[in-house]
């Protein structure tokens, strides 16, 4: 009598274990894709920040010929 009580409540448990960790393996999938658009994200940010710089370069190399032919002058 005592083995079924004990089956019984071992067995609910894992039911109820089951039960709650459905919802949190299904949300893992959600959270990959989260991921992948978010590193997709990251390199476009780095490729934004190179073309940044770079613009800064080439504005401070234009604003020192804007100097130099304005101290020609």
């Amino acid at each position: 009598m005592v083995l079924w009580v004990v089956l019984g409540v071992v067995l609910f448990a894992a039911v109820l274990l089951v039960l709650v960790a459905l919802p949190v393996l299904s949300g893992l999938g959600r959270l990959g894709r989260a991921a992948a658009r978010t590193q997709a994200q990251l390199g476009q940010a780095q490729t934004l920040q190179m073309s940044v710089a770079h613009l800064q370069e080439r504005l401070a190399a234009r604003a020192a010929q804007a100097a130099a032919a304005k101290a020609g002058k």
